[in-house]
């Protein structure tokens, strides 16, 4: 997946005529970081492919899917995040593209005693997730907040904030995300 990145990212940016010091600045990340990126030689977090998308006028799913699928349909589902341990990982589902905001559809499992941290997206980004199975424990520091979703249960909640997910329990976890998605406002 990091290659389609480091594709998609060059592509994108050599069209749209931006030196990597202008598509760096505009998303908010270093030079360096968004080199290592284009090389491939940078496991870039989804918060920051999400800013070099959104700083390029582009969706998540354009900068993470093969180069040479013209039609997004055909590339999802599209494994986007494997933990150290084999039963963790997340899937980008759907991806919705309209005027000012795109609507994500995410499938994510922990492994048992697993955890994924999450840097905070643009200010107006929401997150709406819901347990399959086992339970979950989303941290959202800023508040102070701890919350414990067994399955069955739901949580919506701003992503302009760090937040953990862990599993606290023996088996996977499963739950889904969908998200909520607006430009970073720095453009």
């Amino acid at each position: 997946m990091m290659q389609n990145v480091a594709d998609n990212l060059r592509l994108a940016r050599l069209q749209q005529g931006y030196s990597q010091e202008v598509l760096a600045t505009r998303a908010g990340i270093s030079r360096r970081m968004l080199v290592n990126i284009e090389a491939g030689e940078s496991n870039a977090s989804i918060a920051t492919v999400d800013k070099l998308a959104s700083a390029l006028g582009l969706s998540f799913v354009d900068v993470v899917r093969p180069p040479s699928l013209s039609d997004k349909a055909r590339a999802l589902p599209l494994r986007i995040w494997q933990g150290e341990q084999a039963d963790s990982h997340a899937s980008l589902l759907e991806s919705l593209a309209m005027p000012g905001k795109t609507l994500e559809l995410w499938r994510w499992q922990l492994a048992a005693g697993d955890s994924y941290h999450a840097e905070a997206d643009a200010p107006g980004c929401q997150e709406l997730l819901y347990v399959l199975a086992g339970q979950l424990q989303l941290q959202l520091p800023r508040q102070q907040q701890t919350h414990v979703l067994q399955a069955g249960q739901s949580l919506a909640f701003a992503l302009d904030q760090p937040c953990s997910y862990h599993n606290l329990g023996a088996e996977p976890c499963t739950f889904t995300k969908s998200v909520l998605m607006v430009p970073h406002q720095d453009q």
